[in-house]
């Protein structure tokens, strides 16, 4: 399970639009807090990976990596520019504030990649410290109430009852979300 969550992690930072947390809140049910706070550690190193690779690709080739970018899913090019002027602004703080309120991590990436030159290793490195940071509390979050109600809500519901609750509160989830940002 941890090698779906890295992949999944690395793949959302750069192009997929589901978020990790689906994973780390699956792990959580199944296992527990104590393999669902690994998998939430998983995430954050890997989706700081991918963001990464955003970052570098964005400062070899921003255009490109724009014209990428707005093909996905609830992303358009008002939507990028709003948060490059946010990391412009306020760096990772804006970054950690963004991890909460529904914008997509990639962006951040994106926006602190345009600003950047890969000459400057040293930002690089900062870019993904800071990422790990943003990300690293929600995926803790998510982690503990999945870990701690789960397997609680499976004794007393049964598995697949659980389970079916829990791909449609994903779909409800991304249902709404895309209504409102756009699929």
């Amino acid at each position: 399970m941890l090698l779906i969550i890295a992949l999944w992690a690395l793949a959302e930072a750069i192009a997929f639009f589901i978020v990790a947390d689906v994973a780390v809140m699956a792990l959580g049910v199944k296992s527990g807090t104590r393999k669902a706070l690994t998998g939430a550690g998983v995430a954050a190193l890997f989706a700081s990976i991918g963001g990464c690779i955003v970052y570098c690709a964005a400062s070899i080739a921003p255009s490109g990596v724009h014209d990428f970018l707005v093909m996905l899913p609830a992303i358009d090019a008002d939507l990028m520019d709003e948060v490059r002027l946010d990391w412009q602004t306020n760096g990772a703080l804006g970054m950690f504030v963004g991890s909460f309120s529904g914008v997509p991590y990639k962006l951040y990436a994106y926006g602190a990649g345009t600003g950047s030159s890969l000459q400057s290793t040293g930002m690089l490195a900062w870019f993904a410290f800071a990422s790990f940071l943003a990300r690293l509390p929600r995926f803790v979050l998510v982690a503990v109430i999945a870990g701690e109600i789960g397997p609680r809500m499976i004794e007393r519901f049964g598995k697949r009852r659980v389970w079916i609750a829990f791909a449609a509160g994903w779909a409800g989830f991304y249902a709404a979300y895309w209504s409102v940002m756009g699929f």
